[in-house]
């Protein structure tokens, strides 16, 4: 399944295709070679034609994207998805790639009570082990050394193999740091060092900590507020009583009629729920559009039975008509779990009415539960 380059192939990909065609992917940086690579091979394409977003966090749908267009883009043989997140809604590569890697076992136990979550993070580990399946499974010779990687970790051998091979160093000598999210830059670099050989003359001794996603740097063509109310989980003795009704704030700037930032604020620890909401209502019909983040962390480790990893979804929901809900493209900008204060930036889908430009004409307001769903 993996496939080969050779070093005369390689350097006439790199020559041809530069990195600098995106301006965001500078000469310099360590992914730059690995993008060229990605591009020329028909991996990827960016974000847009001139951006490709290095520094944004990678999806598991996304990666698992990148790997099945490296394998040629198949078509899968499987003609019902086995997981309920994953639906014909979908981008069309991104659902015939999660088909795919379902039939090949790329996923393994990735996917949990039915659910892949394929627009969460793809961590550390998760992307080790979607590469290392796709290499078909290689035993390593020796187990890596990380204090954070148990040997009983079912991971564990992937990250072996990783480091063995020179796919990755880890973060330091001795942390691997498995449940960190990967940018795009990194991905595609973990992608080029196991698909199409080592990065030339870019040695890094770690790999690169992966940053938070930017809040655009424009200026808000419009700037919503609005309030709702907020329950607490009420977790380990904590003064939020989970029976008390608290107060949460929603504001909503926006940067164009797809793509606002949303905040929400609560006045409490972020651990203390999980399911946030802003919802915009016509105030003409009562139909709504309704904004759902969904997030769980490790503190919910030991609290919450139903907890499983760290994982977040988002999705839009219309109440309008017959309703449907779309799983979104969305990422976290910016939070605060100690003093309760999230923001997601969302890009809207085409398919749905709903603009952001025209959000003034509804009412906003926000619910956060320690509940999921809208």
């Amino acid at each position: 399944m993996k496939k080969e380059l050779t070093s005369l192939a390689l350097a006439v990909l790199l020559l041809t295709v530069p990195a600098s065609a995106f301006s965001d992917v500078d000469s310099g940086q360590y992914y730059a070679a690995p993008v060229t690579w990605a591009v020329s091979q028909g991996i990827t394409t960016g974000t847009t034609e001139s951006t490709f977003s290095p520094d944004s966090i990678c999806t598991r749908g996304q990666i698992l994207t990148f790997l099945w267009r490296s394998a040629g883009a198949p078509e899968p043989q499987t003609a019902t998805s086995p997981f309920s997140d994953v639906t014909l809604d979908l981008n069309p590569d991104f659902y015939n790639a999660i088909l795919w890697a379902y039939e090949t076992g790329i996923i393994g136990n990735a996917a949990a009570e039915g659910r892949l979550s394929p627009n969460s993070p793809c961590t550390r580990s998760l992307t080790m082990s979607f590469l290392w399946r796709y290499a078909g499974s290689p035993i390593p010779h020796l187990p890596a050394a990380f204090e954070d990687v148990s040997p009983q970790a079912d991971y564990a051998m992937a990250v072996s193999w990783a480091v063995e091979t020179g796919i990755t160093s880890g973060v330091t000598e001795t942390q691997f740091q498995p449940d960190a999210p990967c940018t795009r830059g990194q991905i595609m670099t973990f992608l080029y060092r196991s698909l199409g050989g080592a990065v030339p003359e870019l040695p890094i001794e770690a790999d690169p900590e992966p940053q938070p996603a930017p809040v655009p740097e424009t200026r808000p063509l419009l700037t919503l507020s609005g309030s709702g109310s907020a329950y607490s989980l009420g977790l380990d003795g904590s003064e939020f009583n989970s029976a008390e009704v608290y107060e949460s704030k929603v504001q909503v700037a926006v940067y164009s009629d797809r793509e606002a930032v949303l905040t929400i604020s609560v006045p409490f620890p972020l651990y203390q729920a999980w399911d946030y909401i802003v919802r915009f209502t016509s105030e003409e019909d009562d139909s709504s559009y309704v904004f759902s983040y969904a997030r769980w962390d490790e503190a919910f480790a030991d609290m919450v039975p139903s907890w499983q990893n760290a994982e977040s979804s988002y999705r839009l929901t219309e109440f309008i008509n017959e309703g449907k809900t779309y799983i979104l493209d969305a990422v976290s900008v910016e939070e605060d779990r100690i003093d309760g204060k999230t923001s997601w930036r969302v890009q809207l889908p085409e398919e749905t009415p709903f603009r952001f430009t025209d959000a003034d004409q509804f009412t906003l307001t926000c619910e956060v539960t320690s509940g999921y769903g809208v």
